[in-house]
């Protein structure tokens, strides 16, 4: 019994910093003025250069690939938190 006693706290410290990490991924949001750069591309987009249309299309992938880690770590955190209600309000 005393064997498992020190593994507890280290899977919980795991399951922590896992929480942490996965808000961190929910919450992402583009810096201000990178945000404000790929609206100007867009809403240029019919008289972009083509270095212009690349890095717009460069950002849709980023800004995509993005949005669906953050809806995975909001998936994530929830099954988290109904597992470990303990996890669901950080200190």
């Amino acid at each position: 019994m005393s064997a498992t006693a020190p593994v507890e706290p280290a899977w919980r410290e795991a399951l922590a910093a896992s929480a942490a990490a996965l808000r961190r991924t929910a919450g992402y949001a583009l810096p201000p003025e990178l945000d404000r750069r790929v609206l100007e591309l867009g809403e240029r987009k019919e008289a972009l250069t083509a270095a212009e249309r690349a890095e717009l299309m460069a950002w849709v992938a980023f800004t995509q690939e993005r949005s669906i880690e953050k809806l995975e770590a909001e998936v994530a955190l929830r099954r988290l938190a109904a597992a470990f209600p303990e996890l669901a309000n950080p200190a």
